[in-house]
């Protein structure tokens, strides 16, 4: 029985083994077993993927990457390559040199090491980069010219403090208020005070001190105020007293001295010490509470007042309490902020090492001030996650609305068109709960957020349906996932025109290939393809609408590490391009097998020899050549299961008798292993450029029978082809 079967369609692209019995779909129809190399096209059609040009060699040196587009704008933009302490700088593919007249060609970084490169989060307002990681003090990357770049630690200011080690005092003096709200001065009463010497008592060498008998102290007087040992054991060291025995003259300071006090020392008590900044003062009998920020003197304190109080009058021992034991949000100790976003005006920043589910976000437009102020509209904000799990937030995303990411699931800070975000309405809303893995950017495309699931099994788009009038979640590998093999970076190119389309491309840590998907969210067009290479694709990035890649290669039986761009006019990896010319140097490649074009025609692979690396063309180009690595490309249609009256063809034998190959502007391919002609015999020399056909190609005489009946289309020469659709006769028996 002799059945003609039609594919004009594949834009379903490469679909799951796990799908393969479900001929039912539609999604069937129109999909490949293998889609290798090629990259669906929107029309719905295939074509062999674009070339790779070759940027900048690595060596062996680094084996860690973090690659970073940086957009000044669409005429002015770059490529950050981080590194162990360097940050290396390309624009237009070009490694800028003399950075900041150093001499070298990139900038010093010394505190980004290979340790954090892997989960580095960024973003970007105009000329200013902020890079995050909970082990990195939060950096600033600033372009001032093409080669001058200046990177500092984050200048932060009033930075929010938390109560990691929280103690309380009730002082036993009078404090005033200069004023109830704002920047005031907090003023002691003639609270008395002393100096004299001590003398730490056996046994207690470390926290415990028995004042001299020089000692005026009555009861509890010293309580909540500060002693500094001013010479002795322990000198230089300031430390809240916490109890006082006037009989015993015991005194009990908190917390422990770094340098123990076991001898005699000298010393001073004071209500105020510079050690105070940083603390509060806590109004207990109506309300009040100012934050101290500036050391005047023993008996002031310049402060900010979070929670205005009642009056300006004193306020009595016994009626406040002394609050310490904060400290700053960020620190070497607390962990610094892991992700970041510019949004409506604000620096957000989410998650720490100490507080990984808590999101701050700065002043309007004061981009570094985090000071909570009062809840004034245009003040910091700040929210915590609570759920019934303790998730570590992971990216940060501006949108039409301000989106959160975290290990566990998916948050939005919800606000009307018309209402910006202010303190009274930082609300962070629980919407779905599937999890990002960190270390992976979130992509956008048309509005909607993409992200990496966290244990690395599905590719997921978070937006907001206006049909179901919430946030939800669209699986776009769930008919590929097994092209995802361990993701470990991601990067989106948005569509340049109209009949392209947007591209998400994924590296895969596992096998080094990547899972490139073709998109049409008006279309809802999903299409997923393999790209592979000779050696293991590592990181990407889009600097506008240019494609770059780290690809580890093993050159000459070396690992190294090279930059890489796709280019669509290039049909081999690694390569170096050129116009008239009789050879090329190939350093990178020195001992590899390389493939050359030249004019079009393809010559005889050659291995790149040592010093000086040259190869020779067999004739010289006149206007065009390209040498580099060469690759396959493989797509495979699904199974054949036509739909017949009498049943299931499932089982049968069967043979494709004849395929018709509607192409366009294709010179080489190959049909289950049978060689398409594409060049006329005696009408061309050998030796000139195939001539791109547009049309049909038919192939006849194909042999054997198989379970299957597929198309297996291949292409071993580094030539361009687009398979618009195929046409098959296909033999089926029992």
């Amino acid at each position: 029985m002799r059945i003609i079967q039609f594919q004009t369609n594949f834009s379903v692209g490469e679909l799951d083994p796990l799908i393969r019995a479900r001929t039912d779909l539609q999604q069937y129809q129109n999909a490949l077993e293998e889609a290798t190399n090629v990259i669906i096209q929107p029309q719905g059609g295939f074509k062999r993927r674009d070339g790779l040009k070759f940027i900048h060699d690595f060596g062996a040196t680094y084996t860690d990457f973090k690659v970073i587009p940086f957009e000044f704008s669409v005429d002015d933009s770059y490529l950050l390559v981080l590194v162990n302490q360097r940050i290396y700088i390309f624009k237009a593919g070009v490694l800028q040199t003399n950075i900041n007249g150093s001499g070298d060609d990139y900038l010093a970084a010394t505190d980004i090491t290979t340790a954090i490169l892997d989960e580095i989060n960024y973003t970007q307002a105009v000329d200013t980069l902020i890079l995050c990681h909970e082990d990195l003090q939060t950096k600033r990357l600033v372009r001032n010219t093409d080669t001058s770049w200046t990177i500092e630690n984050l200048p932060i200011t009033n930075l929010p403090q938390y109560p990691y080690a929280f103690d309380t005092h009730m002082p036993d003096f009078t404090i005033t208020p200069s004023a109830t709200t704002g920047n005031i001065t907090i003023t002691a009463s003639a609270a008395t005070t002393e100096t004299g010497s001590a003398q730490g008592g056996a046994g207690n060498t470390v926290s415990t001190i028995i004042l001299k008998a020089a000692s005026s102290y009555t009861d509890d007087q010293p309580n909540g105020m500060f002693i500094t040992f001013t010479a002795g054991p322990g000198a230089g060291q300031t430390r809240h007293v916490e109890d006082f025995v006037a009989s015993t003259k015991i005194l009990t300071f908190y917390p422990d001295l770094a340098n123990p006090v076991n001898g005699t020392t000298s010393y001073k008590i004071e209500p105020f010490a510079p050690a105070a900044v940083g603390e509060y003062a806590q109004v207990t009998s109506t309300f009040g509470r100012a934050r101290y920020v500036e050391y005047v003197s023993s008996t002031a304190m310049k402060s900010v007042v979070e929670v205005p109080f009642f009056d300006t009058g004193a306020i009595l021992a016994g009626e406040w309490e002394s609050e310490h034991g904060y400290e700053d949000v960020w620190s070497t100790t607390r962990g610094w902020p892991k992700s970041a976003a510019f949004h409506e005006g604000r620096l957000y920043f989410g998650g720490s090492k100490s507080r990984p589910n808590t999101v701050w976000g700065s002043g309007v437009i004061n981009y570094f001030d985090f000071n909570v102020g009062t809840g004034l509209d245009d003040e910091s904000v700040e929210a915590t996650i609570n759920t019934n799990q303790l998730n570590s937030i992971v990216n940060l995303f501006s949108g039409n609305d301000f989106r959160i990411f975290t290990t566990g699931g998916e948050f939005v800070v919800l606000q009307s068109s018309n209402d910006p975000i202010t303190p009274a309405n930082f609300f962070v809303r629980p919407q779905t709960r599937l999890g990002s893995k960190a270390g992976i950017p979130v992509e956008d495309l048309n509005g909607a957020s993409v992200f990496i699931q966290r244990q690395g099994k599905s590719l997921n788009a978070f937006q907001y349906g206006d049909t179901t009038a919430s946030y939800q979640i669209q699986n776009i590998s769930a008919l590929s996932s097994h092209l995802l093999k361990g993701p470990i970076d991601m990067a989106a190119r948005r569509a340049a025109s109209t009949d392209e389309s947007d591209r998400l491309f994924v590296v895969n840590g596992d096998d080094g290939t990547m899972a490139v998907y073709s998109i049409l969210v008006g279309q809802n067009v999903i299409a997923p393809s393999r790209f592979s290479t000779d050696g293991s694709f590592v990181a990407v990035a889009v600097e506008v609408a240019d494609v770059y890649v780290i690809v580890k290669r093993i050159i000459n039986g070396v690992t190294k590490y090279m930059l890489e761009k796709f280019d669509s006019d290039l049909t081999l990896d690694s390569a170096k391009t050129g116009g008239a010319a009789s050879s090329v140097n190939m350093t990178q490649l020195q001992g590899e097998t390389v493939q050359i074009v030249r004019d079009g025609v393809v010559e005889a692979e050659q291995v790149v020899p040592a010093s000086p690396y040259t190869i020779t063309f067999a004739t010289a180009a006149t206007s065009s050549y390209e040498v580099g690595l060469n690759y396959t490309v493989t797509a495979r249609t699904m199974p054949a299961e036509p739909v017949l009256a009498s049943g299931s063809v499932q089982g049968f034998k069967k043979r494709i008798v004849q395929v018709d190959a509607i192409v366009n502007n294709t010179q080489a391919m190959t049909i289950n292993n049978k060689q398409v002609s594409f060049r006329a015999f005696g009408e061309d020399v050998l030796d000139t450029a195939v001539v791109p056909f547009t049309g049909i190609k038919t192939v006849h005489g194909l042999l054997g029978y198989s379970g299957t009946g597929q198309i297996t289309i291949t292409q071993t020469v580094p030539l361009k082809m687009i398979v618009l659709g195929l046409e098959y006769r296909l033999s089926v028996g029992n």
